[in-house]
């Protein structure tokens, strides 16, 4: 693709980005940039030791410096590797595949990059690329099994982004693009980026944790839109400024339906019914729809064509997508039905196991699930046959109602667990009704708003957790797990992280200080063993603790990151609670081998 083809920028004193420091980045800053980056990779390119270079792969957290290595990389003729996260295990794999890594840009662990890239201000001033002709790859989310490799084209990305700004220019026109998504995934990188550069509009180089931050900077930026998940609406707090959501010109959500109580809860915090796109990182955008008045159909976006097709094993119809931006068209696993020129989304057929040779809808079990009062939402799946259980079984994670949660905390997890399945009963065979069950605060989900199975599957992996009240703990955010990329994958990992929030309910606030409520020093040590049982495996009974320090309060609507370390041979887990660069507490805490 040609310049004039993507940048819609009028003059080189517009601007392009707002940076993650609040500074504005003009049109002309950003052509400077590129150039600098185009000339450190053509130089690269055409050294000795680089004279094979075709592929690079490419993460950073600033959306700015990404958008620069991205433009640098497709006008040097490169295939770009966008991976959803820059962990080791990620690295390593794609080290490892068959075509491998040639340049690491970006942010990647020391030892995986091969040729670590400069800051821009040191590369060597080049010119612009007129022509971007490389490829990308991307990766699907993980959340109906391990995740594939796509390949996409620029042009492909942009006559998407044609049918979006057809159908939304009327209220995206001048608006400044903030995004709690990363722009490493499909819907991030159109929404968030490369939208904005078509239409020549600023973007936000950072993706928000806090969404009263955002608000803040939508206010300040006005008018401006928000580009979410529903993960992250679901999660929506009241004691944010919505009011200031009045800058917003709308609220764009993707990843999956959102539910018809949360769309209806933003809308009436913010102002705005969230305009849900639904496709997928296979498809791009296929349709969109807002909830308001009921509305439960999808509409086409223009150029898009569905057809269906079925399966033996599918008893209802399944969509099949053509559009210009789909090579070749794509059948998805999407169960629909037709409605006029609209459609309505039943489930994915994929979503189908087969225990004791019976066939079972995991949707239709998650959907009775959360038509119960005692369910606000339920994830099921299946656990394979292990040491541990002598076949497959279905297991469902759960997060109750008010109701629920009352009647957990009263009468048990077993007197619950009767309950719900005593509500399954009616509808399914026995062999349906899930033998294992979790309770949690929230559904767990990834940084694309996602819940892999591989995420979901680590709430089962230790049958004998830590038991703190679901009421007690704080609000998981994100959780990340690191493996030794030299052990098996199935091994006890050593290190993990949880992005938490301090909800204002938490039972343990009130009355551990006469001025303020906070979250007593007691209660943080529970969380640590808590979440060190969930996430990195630890057997054995907590024998006691070492080096505890707190050094600043925890308070209400704080937001806080756990660091979690095991040492298996001493048996001792190392915490910290800190944001940034605040330290609330940490410690050394000791278990009896199990």
């Amino acid at each position: 693709m040609q310049w004039q083809e993507i940048f819609g920028y009028s003059t080189d004193d517009a601007i392009f980005c707002i940076g993650a420091d609040g500074r504005a980045i003009s049109f002309a800053e950003f052509k400077r940039d590129l150039a600098d980056a185009s000339a450190y990779l053509s130089e690269l390119s055409e050294s000795k030791q680089s004279s094979t270079l075709k592929r690079a792969a490419l993460y950073c957290t600033d959306t700015y410096v990404f958008c620069v290595w991205l433009f640098a990389g497709l006008g040097c003729d490169l295939q770009l590797v966008i991976p959803a996260n820059n962990k080791r295990a990620t690295a390593s794999a794609l080290a490892n595949a068959i075509d491998g890594i040639d340049l690491w840009l970006g942010e990647w662990p020391a030892q995986e990059a091969a040729v670590a890239t400069p800051a821009l201000a040191d590369a060597p001033q080049g010119a612009l690329p007129q022509a971007f002709t490389g490829t990308l790859q991307l990766f699907t989310s993980g959340s109906s099994g391990e995740p594939q490799r796509i390949d996409k084209t620029l042009p492909q990305l942009m006559a998407e982004i044609s049918a979006q700004q057809q159908q939304w220019q009327a209220i995206t026109a001048g608006c400044t693009v903030l995004a709690t998504v990363s722009h490493q995934h499909i819907y991030g990188l159109l929404f968030r980026l490369l939208w904005p550069l078509a239409s020549g509009r600023p973007f936000a180089g950072k993706t928000y944790v806090d969404v009263a931050a955002l608000l803040d900077d939508a206010e300040r930026l006005t008018p401006a839109l928000w580009v979410a998940s529903p993960a992250q609406l679901s999660r929506r707090n009241d004691a944010w400024p919505w009011h200031k959501a009045e800058h917003l010109s709308g609220i764009f959500s993707s990843g999956g339906p959102l539910a018809v109580d949360d769309a209806a809860a933003i809308a009436a915090l913010s102002g705005h019914w969230p305009l849900e796109i639904y496709g997928s990182t296979e498809t791009g955008g296929i349709a969109w729809r807002q909830q308001q008045d009921g509305n439960i159909l999808w509409t086409l976006l223009a150029g898009v064509a569905l057809d269906t097709y079925q399966t033996a094993e599918s008893q209802t119809p399944l969509l099949h997508v053509q559009s210009p931006w789909v090579e070749s068209g794509f059948a998805t696993q999407d169960c629909v039905a037709f409605v006029g020129e609209r459609f309505e989304l039943r489930g994915r057929a994929d979503a189908i196991a087969k225990i004791e040779e019976k066939r079972i809808s995991l949707t239709q079990v998650e959907q009775l699930l959360s038509a119960s009062p005692l369910v606000a939402s339920a994830k099921v799946l299946v656990l394979p046959k292990n040491a541990e259980r002598s076949r497959d079984l279905l297991g469902a994670l759960v997060v109750p109602t008010r109701v629920g949660a009352l009647e957990l905390s009263q009468q048990g997890k077993s007197a619950l667990m009767r309950k719900l399945r005593a509500w399954l009963a009616p509808d399914l065979d026995g062999v349906a009704l899930p033998r294992s069950w979790r309770f949690v605060r929230e559904i767990p989900v990834n940084q694309q708003g996602k819940s892999p199975r591989e995420l979901l599957m680590q709430a089962f992996e230790n049958d004998h957790e830590f038991s703190v009240p679901a009421a007690m703990l704080p609000q998981v955010e994100a959780t990340e797990i690191d493996r030794d990329d030299n052990r098996d994958d199935n091994a006890q990992p050593k290190r993990a992280r949880a992005m938490l929030r301090i909800p204002a309910d938490l039972p343990c606030l009130p009355g551990h200080f006469d001025t303020a409520p906070v979250v007593p020093g007691v209660v943080q040590i529970d969380w640590a063993v808590h979440f060190g049982k969930q996430l990195l495996q630890i057997p054995g009974e907590f024998a006691g603790m070492e080096n505890i320090k707190f050094k600043q309060l925890l308070v209400p609507f704080e937001q806080a990151e756990l660091e979690l370390s095991f040492d298996t041979e001493k048996q001792k887990l190392s915490y910290r609670f800190f944001w940034e660069s605040d330290e609330f507490s940490s410690g050394k805490l000791s278990f009896q081998h199990a």
